[in-house]
């Protein structure tokens, strides 16, 4: 269909009868564009057709020409503005007239683009918006108090949070109106609690309603509506905490007469409720925003935080205590966790660095949090929160919580590492085969039958079941990743803890290709998150030491098919030090073979419940797995060859041979003798099991000038010999 035709068309057929208006209206405004509402001889008369549809009685014709209204206002500003008055004027007493619900959202969405289209034309402003706006504010808010459907009046206070900013002197006569609407619905509510929708809706209200006071008080009646907040939250903090001990800061904001003697079936859930209309309001108010500065009351904010943060189970009040009340006092404790998470990264998304100074009490209270056995649904906020507060604000100095807090953020990276068990079957199963085969010709046929395994283990092993069961718990390894590195680019983070971490991040990163991703979470599209969230702090790591980003061109080119691309580019291009003036890192920079591995790296990993496979350790290492007999491989595959699984570890600085610990003995002086060669890079995996594996046996090695070959004994196969006969009337002789 040609452009200018289009009109015409619609006239002559879509829109010929109100009915036939009704019945084509998807068809008319899927097909309506800019180019139809251009000059046109049939412009004035499709104009016409929508006056005669916004008078109609019918009130689904009225629908129609209220939803064309809008869709030509839309494509049309020109157009829009010459009908304006006239559209306002059908439009706007329908909000007070028993209209159906429909036909009350296209009027009032079709009003406010109106009124905030055409902003920048003065004249229109005085002519139209003046008079009409407050009288259309007034509409809105008797709306959203008063009507029944809850759509609408959800519409009706979104409107409102978005007019109010537009026009903030026009609706100040109600101000007060809208003040007090809002503080009805964030008054909380027992049974139900207050419905998230509209939570939301009238904390974006409340947080727009300081505009209201102009260019000087605005900031005035923001900082009084965060105090009156706070306060609010306060004295719901203290209705949920009656049975625990009050801290002499907090002897101000006693329960209020009566609340202690109402029931806990109602008392709690109300005051519950109340926190969590106090966090949305502040998490709100924290995204103001304002031509001149306002001052934030800063140490308030972070006391709150705080006293939600510490919240336990652990302490009582003296006396007696209602069981009742006890038992949903503590059972609502990680809802105030949750709170405090929320309100803490809104202020240190709003605040940044002027959050520095108490960054380390904060992130004390956060380790220790996560240092908890916690389900993933609640360890969620605190990562969130974590991760918000070290990459907004300046790194945290201090000289002992980046350690803490990166142990703290790799256990729940373990997840994603194969269990010992696992780590043990592959092993006993790949020695087996092998085994099998060099020895096939002198064992027997019996024997050989009961080497071989059972082909159906994989239907009863539960040993490869799903890393991530659940959405939380994809969502807490991808907010660990997040969290951990700005802690990795922190120069307090010890050398134990970064050499551990980094070798977590590497066996991750070559497990994860292995890995289907219904072995890592229902949710198919986690693999690749995950594992592009490890790519990515593998090659920060790589970038932040002297010399190993020269030889991580691999992990390079694989990033920059990502969204960032063009920083990845421009870090290979632009080192922070030209190459051929940076040193040699140390070998012990990064400890990859388990022989260069200290004290400390070895109590951080046992801190963390993770071991080594695929390392000959010494006897009562309860960590440690036997390798197998071919080469080390990641649990559920095949084994590789030897160069496919240590090509991956050149990415980072490879130790010296010479490094590697051996034990002690005599080199021969003979140029025949046998050169130990290294143990292989190790695999971590989580140490389920407390079981302590023999030692493979030692080999003594010769001490004379000449090495002397030794010949193991051939084992005897008992299979093969028969059972002696026994005479059973030796007895009765």
């Amino acid at each position: 269909m040609a452009s200018p035709d289009t009109l015409r068309t619609f006239l002559q057929l879509q829109l010929a009868t109100d009915a036939y208006a009704v019945l084509h209206l998807p068809y008319v405004l899927s097909v309506l564009s800019a180019q139809s509402l251009g000059p046109s001889e049939h412009l004035q008369k499709w104009t016409t057709r929508l006056s005669s549809l916004l008078y109609s009685k019918d009130p689904a014709a009225r629908w129609a020409g209220l939803c064309l209204a809008l869709q030509t206002s839309v494509l049309s500003k020109a157009l829009m503005m010459e009908n304006a008055q006239g559209w306002t004027a059908i439009a706007l007493p329908l909000l007070s007239k028993n209209e159906p619900v429909p036909n009350l959202k296209a009027a009032i969405r079709l009003l406010f683009r109106i009124f905030s289209a055409a902003t920048d034309v003065p004249e229109f402003q005085r002519q139209l918006a003046t008079p009409n706006v407050p009288k259309y504010g007034l509409a809105l808010l008797t709306l959203a108090d008063k009507h029944a459907d809850h759509e609408l009046k959800i519409l009706a206070i979104d409107v409102l949070s978005q007019l109010v900013p537009l026009y903030p002197t026009l609706l100040r006569p109600i101000h007060a109106s809208l003040s007090s609407f809002c503080l009805r619905q964030l008054n909380g509510s027992a049974a139900p609690p207050t419905d998230p929708a509209t939570l939301a809706s009238a904390s974006r209200l409340y947080a727009a309603l300081p505009v209201t006071g102009g260019k000087v008080g605005a900031a005035n009646l923001w900082r009084s509506a965060v105090d009156d907040t706070l306060g609010f939250a306060w004295d719901a903090f203290v209705g949920v905490r009656t049975t625990f001990p009050v801290e002499e800061r907090l002897n101000a904001a006693q329960p209020r007469q009566g609340q202690a003697s109402e029931e806990a079936l109602v008392a709690v859930p109300l005051n519950v409720d109340r926190l969590r209309c106090a966090a949305a309001a502040l998490c709100e108010l924290l995204k103001f925003a304002h031509t001149r500065p306002v001052q934030i009351p800063m140490g308030q904010l972070v006391q709150s935080c705080l006293a939600l943060l510490k919240s336990t189970t652990e302490d009582r009040r003296d006396g007696h205590l209602d069981a009742t009340r006890r038992a949903m006092e503590e059972s609502v404790v990680p809802d105030l966790w949750g709170f405090g998470c929320s309100i803490l990264d809104s202020l240190a998304s709003s605040t940044r660095q002027h959050l520095a100074p108490h960054i380390p009490r904060i992130v004390t209270v956060i380790v220790y949090h996560l240092e908890q056995p916690l389900p993933a649904a609640h360890r969620l906020p605190f990562l969130r929160a974590l991760a918000t507060l070290l990459t907004s604000s300046r790194p945290l100095h201090h000289p002992i919580l980046p350690s803490r807090a990166t142990k703290a953020l790799l256990r729940p990276l373990t997840a994603l590492l194969p269990s010992q068990s696992a780590v043990q079957t592959q092993s006993t199963s790949t020695t087996t085969s092998a085994g099998a085969g060099a020895g096939a010709g002198s064992k027997s046929k019996r024997a050989r039958k009961r080497a071989r395994a059972y082909e159906g283990d994989e239907v009863f092993d539960i040993a490869n079941a799903v890393m991530c069961p659940t959405a939380a718990d994809g969502a807490v390894v991808l907010q660990s990743l997040e969290a951990l590195r700005p802690l990795l680019r922190n120069p307090f983070l010890s050398a134990p803890a970064r050499s551990v971490a980094a070798r977590l991040l590497l066996s991750i990163h070559l497990a994860l290709p292995l890995l289907t991703p219904a072995q890592v979470a229902p949710d198919a599209a986690l693999h690749g998150r995950l594992a592009g969230a490890v790519q990515r702090v593998c090659l920060e790591a790589a970038a932040g030491t002297t010399s190993v980003l020269g030889k991580s061109l691999g992990l390079v080119i694989g990033e920059m098919h990502g969204a960032g691309g063009h920083h990845v580019l421009d870090l290979l291009l632009h080192p922070r030090v030209p190459p051929l003036v940076r040193s040699l890192p140390h070998v012990d920079a990064l400890s990859l073979f388990r022989a260069e591995e200290g004290d400390e790296e070895q109590d951080v990993r046992a801190g963390l419940g993770i071991g080594v496979a695929g390392f000959l350790g010494a006897a009562g290492d309860e960590d440690e797995v036997p390798a197998p007999a071919v080469v080390p491989s990641i649990v559920g595959r095949a084994a590789e060859p030897a160069a496919a699984l240590a090509a991956p570890f050149t990415l980072f600085a490879k130790p010296a041979v010479a490094s590697t610990a051996a034990p002690a003995f005599t080199a021969p002086t003979a140029s025949t003798a046998p050169v130990p060669t290294p143990a292989p890079a190790p695999i971590l995996a989580p140490s389920t099991s407390s079981a302590k594996v023999p030692p493979p046996p030692s080999v003594p090695l010769p001490s004379s000038s000449k090495p002397t070959p030794s010949t193991a004994p051939q084992a005897h196969d008992d299979d093969d010999e028969e059972m002696p006969s026994i005479d059973m009337g030796s007895d009765s002789e």
